[in-house]
């Protein structure tokens, strides 16, 4: 009994020194902080209410230049070959039908001999089907011997029509004499990417194009959409574009598709523009901005981009509520702007955020 009523005591004499003990292991229980007026703490930060912005008639998407694959080719070889000859060299201006590639391969005269058997048989099936035509009227014949002649004659057709196609896309005939195959342009444009080698060896079936041609004077501009944003949308609408190269410039473009499927990770849309580029200042693989007017005459809800916490994986704000009390919340955010980024979800206008000083505020109270 008496060892119970000493302890007693000494808990009592422990909280008469730390009266504040109990309430601070509450606080230590929950997700905020809160600072006593005339902190030094609160010389460090700076609070900001959250505003709907004054240009609420732009949306701004973040994208990049990608070539106009309307008018792009990658070139291939259709047979096995070697390279013998590049006649042509990144940054070189070709016209449609130039000789690009030249290749050696021995499938060229089996390709050729190939054509000649298949012209060879559709003349023997032609004058077959001719003769058992006439036989057929005299009754000479059976029923099963002209379909079978006929299916001979059809087969033959196809075979003379198979092997010509595969000659005219090397772009040479049964009876030329030479091993070599040039593979051409299909378009007029520049040569942007090349691979082949003199001496490489290429398969039909590989992955890797020989060279890449591009007509430059349009390019495709790929930009990311929100869904809150989709209702703004229409193919032929138009939008401006801006790229970091130059500043001071904006292009004209035009919506010409939005995508059908929203990414599950970003919530977004895929929408691809057109853009003219008669200068060519406009170069695949350029960061842009895509500018889009919205006539809806709705406002937009933005804070700085300082004020914005992000691991990577989440983004956060310090939120700021009366007597000092501050806490973090997670939050939705479209890309920054000209340092303010556009705010998707739960962030309203009029709540106070701190905007310097939010990341010291953010490890104090997880801390906790």
């Amino acid at each position: 009994m008496q060892k119970l009523l000493l302890l007693g005591v000494l808990a009592l004499a422990c909280n008469e020194k730390n009266p504040a003990g109990e309430a601070q292991a509450s606080e230590h229980q929950k997700d905020f902080i809160k600072l006593e007026p005339g902190s030094p703490r609160l010389d460090f930060i700076k609070i900001e209410p959250v505003r709907e912005s004054d240009a609420a008639s732009v949306v701004s998407l973040t994208g990049r230049v990608t070539f106009d694959e309307d008018h792009t080719q990658r070139v291939a070889s259709p047979i096995d070959g070697r390279v013998l000859r590049l006649l042509v060299s990144p940054g070189d201006k070709v016209r449609a039908g130039q000789s690009l590639v030249e290749l050696s391969s021995p499938q060229v005269g089996q390709l050729q001999a190939d054509a000649l058997k298949a012209q060879h048989d559709f003349e023997v099936a032609q004058k077959t089907i001719d003769r058992v035509h006439k036989l057929q009227s005299d009754g000479a014949v059976s029923d099963k011997e002209v379909a079978q002649a006929e299916a001979e004659f059809k087969k033959s057709r196809a075979d003379v029509g198979r092997t010509a196609a595969q000659l005219r896309a090397l772009g040479i005939s049964a009876s030329d004499p030479a091993v070599r195959v040039s593979l051409h342009a299909q378009i007029a444009g520049t040569v942007v990417e090349r691979s082949a080698l003199v001496g490489q060896e290429v398969r039909a079936d590989q992955a890797q194009a020989l060279m890449t041609i591009t007509s430059l004077d349009v390019v495709w501009v790929q930009a990311d959409v929100y869904e809150q944003d989709l209702a703004l949308l229409q193919p032929g609408a138009q939008v401006t574009v801006h790229v970091p190269a130059y500043p001071g410039e904006s292009f004209a473009g035009k919506i010409v598709h939005i995508g059908d499927v929203v990414d599950a990770q970003t919530r977004t849309v895929k929408l691809r523009c057109v853009a003219p580029n008669p200068e060519h200042k406009l170069k695949p693989e350029m960061f842009a901005k895509v500018e889009l007017k919205d006539v809806s005459g709705r406002k937009l809800v933005v804070i700085p981009a300082r004020a914005v916490l992000s691991d990577g994986q989440k983004t956060k704000v310090v939120v700021a509520t009366e007597g000092n009390v501050f806490k973090v919340r997670e939050i939705e955010v479209g890309p920054e702007v000209d340092g303010v980024v556009r705010v998707l979800a739960k962030l309203r206008p009029g709540e106070k955020i701190v905007t310097d000083g939010a990341l010291f505020l953010k490890h104090e109270i997880e801390d906790l």
